[in-house]
C-alpha cells in the first residue's frame, strides 16, 4: 500500500502532530481506500512540530492496523487512530527542541496577521528561541487548483514588493536536514514587523495538484543574517522528504 519506507514513516509522522493525542493528521494520503488528505488536513503540514516518531517505532506494525481498519472500511479519523496505534516511539524532536519551542499550538484555518488571507486553507504558528527573546514564525497557504495558487502567488508578490525589501536567494539547509543534503532558491523578505523566507511546495505528495506557499521568518525587526541559521533549521525540520518541485515566489 505504501510506495516506500520514507512515505510510511512520513505517514506516521503524521499521526502524532497534534497537542494531547498527538495525532493530528488523518492519516487519508497513506490509506488506499480514502485516497489523498481533504483540504483542511494540509492547512498545518508544514508548520515545525516539538515531536516526531523515533527510529524505534514500528512502522510494518502500524502499516498492517491501517490495513486491517482499510479492508473493513472503518472510517479512519483521529478517535479512531487514537484507539488502534500505540504511541510508543513517538519522542521529543531533539533538533526542534534544541532551539525552540512552541507558543501556545499551531492555528489551523488562521492566516498570519503579517500577510493577505491567500487561501482558507492556511495556518501558522510562534516559536520562541531557547536562552533568548527571539521569537519566530511559520506560515503556510494551501491550494488545490494551480488557478487559484497563481492568483495568490501573484497577490503576494504585489503585497510583499509594496510593504518590504524583496529578493532571491539560495538557501542550503545540508547540516539541519535530516534526510539528505538540499539546495534551493527562496524568496527573502524584509520589513519592520518580520524578516524571513517565503518557500513554493509543488506536487509534494507524487500526485499533481497540491500547492503550498510556506514563510519561515522572525517577529519584528531584526538583523536577518543573524536570524537566518534559526530559520533553516525551521526550515530543515519540516522540509519535503518526497518528490515534487521546491522553489521561490514568482510574481
Amino acid at each position: 500500500m505504501f510506495k516506500s519506507k520514507m512515505s510510511k514513516i512520513a505517514a506516521i509522522l503524521a499521526l502524532f502532530m497534534v497537542a494531547g493525542l498527538c495525532v493530528g493528521f488523518i492519516i487519508l494520503p497513506f490509506v488506499s481506500l480514502t485516497g489523498y488528505p481533504p483540504a483542511d488536513c494540509m492547512q498545518v503540514w508544514y508548520l515545525p512540530s516539538p515531536d516526531y516518531v523515533s527510529a524505534d517505532f514500528n512502522v510494518s506494525a502500524v502499516e498492517a492496523i491501517l490495513d486491517d481498519l482499510a479492508a473493513n472500511r472503518t472510517c479512519i479519523n483521529e478517535t479512531i487512530l487514537a484507539e488502534h496505534i500505540p504511541l510508543e516511539g513517538v519522542a521529543v524532536n531533539e533538533t526542534f527542541a534544541g532551539y525552540f519551542s512552541l507558543i501556545c499550538e499551531r492555528k489551523a484555518g488562521v492566516s498570519p496577521s503579517f500577510f493577505p488571507v491567500l487561501s482558507q486553507y492556511c495556518g501558522y504558528a510562534n516559536y520562541s528561541r531557547t536562552g533568548s527573546d527571539d521569537q519566530y514564525l511559520a506560515g503556510e497557504w494551501y491550494f488545490d487548483g494551480i488557478k487559484e495558487f497563481l492568483q495568490a502567488e501573484k497577490e503576494l508578490c504585489r503585497y510583499l514588493e509594496e510593504h518590504g525589501r524583496v529578493s532571491t536567494v539560495e538557501l542550503n539547509i545540508s547540516k539541519g536536514s535530516r534526510y539528505s543534503p538540499k539546495s534551493f532558491d527562496a524568496t527573502k523578505y524584509e520589513c519592520e514587523t518580520t524578516s524571513g523566507y517565503f518557500l513554493i511546495y509543488k506536487n509534494t505528495f507524487g500526485r499533481e495538484g497540491d500547492y503550498f506557499i510556506v514563510y519561515y521568518g522572525t517577529v519584528g525587526s531584526v538583523d536577518l543574517s543573524n536570524q537566518t541559521p534559526f530559520l533553516k533549521a525551521l526550515i530543515a525540520d519540516r522540509y519535503p522528504t518526497g518528490s515534487g518541485i521546491v522553489g521561490h515566489l514568482k510574481s
